[in-house]
């Protein structure tokens, strides 16, 4: 009865426990609590205790957005929040319950919202605070307290930068202390409206404290300094400081002394410097000291005597015009003893020869390259050079004329021989034909008028007409050529101007026998299995007239695109893939033209900045534009120059080719027809348009632009032993130009004595003056003939493309062969910008002898003739491969050419590349990328371009085109 008792009692306890916790359920649930399901009767996992995957965090309520605060468990029944020991209302809750399909585990995430109102009311004694409770069958764990803070940021900053100025390359620090606000405010400088980012600009440093700090003051940092305060409630900018840098004027060099004022007896000289090295600049100190001084000199003055007085010189009459030569020249000349000075007088101020034209500029057979110089003319170097070698001459041509009629004696015996033992030719039917006398003249073809060069006293008689020999292998013995055939290459008479041209050039064995002598295999090798249009030689057809072939290249193009390099100018073409049409063949050359008339006619202003460019021939079709790429010698400041791009369509025989303003740089328009893309030393025109081009600059208002010279000094390798002559010349700085005076010195037979120097030329009116100082022992230079100024405008606005002048040093002492002497170089008024040639040279040094001619046709080699002529001028080498394959553009065009709302697309490449000054050229395009990277080919020739790009591609958070290219090169890469 006892037992019975027992069992009943715990049933009724057990029904009455579960009652209660269920009433206690309903009544958690009516009151607000997060009790959103009843206990379940069992655990899913009674083993595993709940573990939070992510807790509370402090956060922030923004105006009148409320915190949200996040929380998630696993293993766990229930998940609820207490906030200051209060349970959440169920009304600020959102809850989510699901299970992982892949380990079977219960999730429970819960999310509370707390309002402003909330944490403004709450009055306890920390800050306003909720912590989550995850409960489950096994025990119930509890997270970390999270903060919620209400965010502002004030108005007023406690300290703010003011405007100030500072010395170039000092240090100064811009002040900012920042307003109050929760969290702590972060600082940022702005400068001209552009945020300061120090890791790219490591000249500025951010202290902690939020001060800008500018480690080496820079023209470049002026501008208006802004400090920016921002936190997650808001951001304030301070007031704007206007930082200013200021230069200190420094002197440049005294200038040389003056003569003295008197020539006889007491006198004064003074010698001057400038503030500009460097000028004053933003209110800057102006120099300190005097910028002339004065010295007494005292001059002896003789016991003249009225036969012993300085009489100067004075020119005689003009002498009449000489017989017209066969440079389509005639000179006369002038004397200085009308009278003679004497005692100390002056010399004649002027030359003594003059040169003209005596055909009217009709003669076509040989034009004159040749400028007047100051001090002498090429023309007075070439006449005095014939005058030497008269003699030489005459028994010269005497033997080779005895040698030339010994050798037709006894071609003609020989040919005899062969006539009489011939057996008569058959046709192909059998019948019998006469003998047949061989053509001797078979072999020489005269080339047509245009593409005949000029020609000088010196060449030999088949240079004279124009003749060159042909590869008689290519034809049957006695079969003419076909007027196809009949194309021979263009003889480089030119090339034979030289001395060394002139001279018996030594042959091998296999060169005795000429170009006959070549294999067919040979012949297929330099040609190649196909000639276009129907040509037997690698000489291009469509090349224009009167060009010089040491500076023309040229390529067949197909739609693979190619790069065409004119050797030793910095000259290359690049077309792109695609840019003719498919299965379109064509030869486009591209020439340097040196010529003095092919230069346009420039105003007073205005400066040539690059060689003028020839690309050909016109009319080609192309789908897309070719790129230029040259050297310019503009010394580049936007705010200085405003540099156009001209062009013309002339031909180049045309005395007065008419040139057309095209564009000037930043004023283009959607109907500009080209872009120019100008770097600090290279320039890259994108056109489509096969003609003529050439930079021009000038100055803009109230600024002096610079642009760079190149100096180089040439002797003749062959002097006399009584002087030493020196040309000088001032050129563009950029290798066509220096190239072009290399190739004129060796036709006149000179040497370059110091390596070529670079100086800055400033526009402004002031002349460039030459002067030679440190003469060594055994030499000296005539009175006053040790200084030479070239005006302005004839360095500025030249029509002349090899600009020089001469000096002529006497030998006094020949036991010393040594010459020594500085060339002091610079602009008048402005010797800050000055340069000096150090020429030493020993006058026993022999001049390297004249090459042999290798038969052998390397690429980019000259094939000569066994007569010496060079009839056949460059093999082009294969084309340079294009970085990127068709599928890789194809597949970066996709990427880049939509739009993207981060700006990250084609825009964004051509920032990042540095093309995007009219970007609006690009815009206009089917594709822009494609256009973009046909640019970066061409501009971008160094090892590590492609790793370069997809660099660029990674900044600018495309990691789809920085694979595309890492897939195409390898992960090397």
């Amino acid at each position: 009865m006892k037992n019975f008792t027992m069992v009943f009692l715990g049933l009724v306890l057990l029904f009455w426990s579960r009652e209660l916790g269920a009433g206690h359920a309903a009544e958690e649930l009516e009151d607000g609590g997060f009790l959103l399901h009843p206990s379940p009767t069992e655990d899913p996992d009674p083993s595993s205790a709940p573990v939070f995957v992510e807790e509370p965090k402090d956060t922030f309520v923004v105006r009148n957005k409320p915190a949200t605060l996040h929380c998630k468990a696993r293993f766990a029944l229930q998940v609820y929040f207490k906030c200051n020991g209060e349970l959440a209302h169920s009304r600020q809750h959102s809850s989510q319950q699901f299970v992982d399909p892949m380990n079977g585990v219960r999730q429970v995430e819960v999310s509370v919202d707390v309002s402003r109102k909330e944490v403004e009311t709450y009055k306890g004694p920390d800050k306003y605070g909720c912590v989550c409770f995850a409960w489950s069958s096994t025990g119930q764990i509890e997270s970390r307290r999270a903060v919620v803070t209400i965010a502002y940021l004030k108005k007023h900053f406690f300290n703010q930068p003011l405007s100030t100025s500072i010395q170039i390359e000092g240090q100064i620090s811009l002040q900012c202390l920042p307003p109050e606000g929760v969290p702590p405010p972060k600082i940022a400088w702005v400068r001209n409206g552009e945020i300061i980012d120090t890791s790219k600009e490591t000249n500025f440093i951010i202290s902690n404290e939020g001060n800008l700090l500018i480690s080496q003051a820079r023209l470049a940092d002026m501008g208006n300094y802004t400090c920016r305060a921002e936190n997650v409630a808001s951001q304030r900018f301070s007031e704007t400081a206007v930082l200013t840098v200021y230069v200190n004027g420094g002197w440049s060099s005294w200038s040389p002394w003056s003569e003295c004022s008197n020539r006889c007896g007491r006198g004064t000289q003074t010698r001057k410097r400038l503030c500009t090295n460097p000028a004053p600049l933003n209110e800057g100190e102006q120099c300190d000291g005097e910028s002339v001084q004065k010295t007494d000199c005292t001059t002896l003055c003789p016991d003249v005597r009225e036969d012993d007085k300085a009489i100067d010189g004075r020119w005689t009459s003009w002498s009449s015009w000489s017989t017209c030569g066969l440079d389509c020249k005639h000179h006369r000349r002038r004397s200085c003893n009308n009278p003679k000075p004497v005692n100390g007088g002056r010399y004649c101020n002027g030359k003594d020869l003059a040169t003209g034209n005596c055909t009217g500029g009709m003669c076509r057979a040989v034009r004159d390259r040749d400028v007047m110089v100051y001090g002498s003319s090429r023309a007075e170097e070439a006449h005095s050079a014939e005058s030497d070698t008269n003699i030489a001459l005459y028994v010269g041509l005497f033997v080779a004329i005895a040698f030339f009629l010994a050798v037709l004696i006894g071609m003609v015996f020989v040919v005899r021989r062969i006539k009489e033992q011939d057996p008569p030719m058959h046709i192909g039917d059998g019948s019998e034909v006469v003998p047949v006398q061989p053509d001797l003249t078979q072999n020489v073809l005269s080339a047509q008028p245009h593409l005949r060069h000029g020609s000088r006293s010196d060449l030999n008689s088949n240079e004279k007409l124009g003749l060159c020999v042909t590869y008689p292998h290519l034809y049957p013995a006695n079969i003419p050529p076909s007027p196809a055939q009949s194309r021979v290459p263009l003889l480089d008479t030119q090339r034979s101007q030289t001395p060394s041209s002139v001279e018996k050039l030594p042959q091998s064995e296999s060169s005795a026998s000429g170009p006959s002598s070549l294999s067919s295999s040979r012949a297929n090798s330099i040609f190649g299995p196909e000639v276009p249009s129907g040509r037997n030689s690698v000489t291009s057809a469509i090349l224009p007239p009167n060009l010089d072939i040491e500076c023309i290249a040229w390529k067949i193009v197909t739609k693979a695109g190619a790069r065409i390099t004119v050797p030793d100018s910095g000259i290359t073409v690049t077309i792109p893939k695609r840019a003719m049409k498919a299965g379109a063949k064509e030869e486009i050359y591209v020439a340097v033209l040196r010529e003095d008339k092919d230069r346009p006619r420039l105003t007073d202003k205005q400066t040539l900045l690059s060689p003028v460019i020839q690309i050909g021939p016109p009319g080609v079709a192309l789908k897309k534009p070719v790129i230029i790429s040259f050297q310019h010698c503009a010394v580049v400041d936007p705010d200085n120059w405003n540099v156009h791009v001209y062009s013309s369509e002339s031909s180049t025989e045309e005395e007065n080719p008419a040139w057309s303003k095209i564009v000037t740089l930043s004023e283009e328009t959607i109907n500009t027809p080209l872009y120019c893309q100008l770097d600090s030393r290279q320039s890259h025109l994108v056109t489509d348009q096969l003609v003529r081009y050439v930079l021009v600059g000038e100055s803009r208002p109230n600024s002096k632009a610079l642009k760079s010279l190149t100096l180089a000094a040439f002797a003749p390798t062959l002097h006399s032993s009584v002087d030493y002559n020196v040309r000088l010349y001032c050129v563009e700085n950029t290798r066509a130009a220096l190239e072009g005076v290399i190739q004129l010195e060796k036709k006149l037979g000179g040497k370059l004595i110091d390596n070529p120097k670079s100086m800055p030329f400033q526009d402004g009116g002031s002349n460039l003056c030459l002067c030679l100082e440190d003469i060594g022992p055994g030499w000296r230079c005539k009175p006053g003939a040790n200084y030479q100024e070239i005006p302005f405008q004839h360095v500025w606005s030249t029509t002349q493309n090899h600009l020089h002048c001469s000096f002529t040093l006497e030998h006094v002492d020949r036991s010393l062969q040594t010459i020594r002497f500085h060339v002091l170089v610079y602009q008048r008024g402005i010797q800050a910008h000055r340069q000096i040639l150090r020429i030493n040279t020993d006058l026993r040094e022999k001049p390297p002898p004249s090459p042999a001619v290798n038969l052998s046709v390397p690429l980019g080699s000259t094939i000569t003739s066994g007569m010496g002529n060079s009839c056949v001028v460059t093999i082009d080498p294969p084309a340079e491969g294009f970085r990127l394959s068709s599928e890789v553009r194809k597949q970066l065009c996709a990427y880049l050419d939509p739009p993207t709302t981060k700006g990250n697309d084609w825009r964004r490449l051509a920032q990042e590349l540095g093309v995007d000054r009219y970007i609006n050229y690009f815009a206009t395009k089917t594709s822009p990328t494609e256009h973009i990277l046909d640019l970066w080919e061409a501009r971008h020739r160094e090892a590590t371009a492609l790793t370069d790009l997809m660099n660029f591609f990674r900044v600018m958070d495309r990691n789809d085109a920085a694979l595309v290219i890492e897939r195409d090169a390898g992960p090397w890469l």
